[in-house]
């Protein structure tokens, strides 16, 4: 089976629908386990990426946000409590946005490229580092440590896939915007209708993805060929 078939549904209230209903049949101790493991992986998961921007923000010249504490492996200096609520209970959320200066770089295009895009980047080395583990670890003989495991590494496989793929679409103010934007002027018609409508337009996507399946499936086209690559070098079947 593959691992997107598995435990992570992204959809309004999800994780929290999973564990209670679709399980239910499961032993307490293993929904639990399953939504603990998916906790670690969320924050994990968001610490990684936002203490990305920090640090290439900092090898690049801006020190704003080692100044104030963010270039930090630390997930409550990254921790919005409403987002995080958000991201365990309803599969989206957010953290607080990493503070830079774009005028202490050398190269203000360039650079806010390469901070904007530093976190997806990150989110996209685990993926591909949690891919095989949870792969491997499928294939191991059933028990409860097992399943602890396997749980843990697929969900971070997951969130980490998650957070790349969301990122990436072009919408204010998500990552995939701000790299795009850095390469355009003011006046283009695009970041025109983003600043006057991006927050709305987020609005409209969040509630496309909690109503329907369309991210679900977007997660799972973009992680397909990452899975069957590791499942070809490992020689594990689908």
């Amino acid at each position: 089976m593959l691992i997107s078939n598995l435990l992570f549904y992204i959809k309004g209230f999800s994780m929290l629908y999973s564990i209670l209903f679709r399980y239910n049949s499961w032993p307490f101790h293993y929904r639990l386990i399953m939504f603990l493991t998916y906790s670690i992986a969320v924050i994990f998961a968001l610490t990684i990426h936002e203490f990305a921007h920090a640090f290439i923000a900092h090898k690049l010249g801006d020190n704003t946000a080692k100044i104030q504490g963010r270039m930090s492996l630390n997930p409550k200096v990254h921790f919005d409590i409403v987002g995080i609520i958000c991201f365990l209970f309803l599969g989206f959320g957010w953290a607080k946005p990493v503070p830079i200066n774009p005028y202490n770089f050398k190269n203000i295009k360039r650079d806010i490229f390469f901070v904007s895009i530093a976190g997806i980047v990150a989110n996209l080395i685990l993926v591909i580092i949690f891919c095989p583990i949870s792969l491997l670890l499928g294939t191991l003989e059933s028990s409860v440590v097992v399943f602890i495991f396997y749980c843990l590494f697929t969900y971070l496989y997951q969130t980490n896939l998650v957070f790349m793929v969301f990122n990436l679409l072009p919408i204010k103010p998500l990552d995939g915007y701000n790299a795009i934007e850095s390469q355009l002027s003011y006046t283009n018609p695009f970041v025109k209708f983003m600043q006057s409508y991006g927050t709305y337009v987020m609005l409209g996507v969040v509630l496309l993805f909690s109503v329907t399946n369309v991210f679900s499936y977007l997660v799972q086209y973009v992680g397909y060929p990452i899975e069957m690559l590791w499942r070809l070098i490992l020689g594990i079947k689908a």
